[in-house]
């Protein structure tokens, strides 16, 4: 018998993990500002963004959290863009959102998932070049799908 998606939910993405994670988000934004208000509306929204993030990756598959990111950068780029934010913001959110966005909606497309990725992390070399060497196939691994 198929459980509804709330059971999904509540058992797959670790809703206290999440809370925990924004409670500390506000705790580390109440100690830098000082503010209280900031702090609860900004852990508010951190935890709703990961729950609707969880919540897409249950009903559509994994990966789609990359999406919702992207599509959160890509919000952030143009509130930067409409405040007359720095070109090097703008520029480097459009990047990351470019790449979440095209990285979700691969896996998506050719239904791969986590488990399925299976980057090797140790490379040949130095540690210093197996990490850079790593993070290349990693940014790359959207585009040679």
């Amino acid at each position: 018998m198929p459980e509804s998606l709330h059971t999904r939910i509540w058992r797959e993405t670790a809703v206290r993990q999440r809370l925990s994670s924004a409670v500390a988000v506000g705790a580390t934004l109440l100690v830098l500002d000082g503010s209280i208000r900031y702090a609860a509306a900004v852990a508010a929204m951190a935890f709703c963004v990961w729950l609707a993030a969880d919540a897409a990756q249950v009903a559509v598959g994994d990966y789609a959290d990359h999406v919702v990111f992207g599509l959160l950068v890509f919000g952030f780029v143009a509130y930067t863009v409409a405040a007359a934010g720095p070109t090097w913001v703008v520029v480097s959110g459009a990047l990351l959102g470019c790449w979440f966005l095209v990285d979700g909606v691969q896996h998506l497309r050719h239904g791969i998932t986590r488990d399925e990725v299976g980057i090797s992390y140790a490379h040949d070399g130095s540690p210093v070049t197996g990490l850079v060497k790593a993070l290349l196939v990693r940014l790359a691994e959207p585009f040679l799908l």
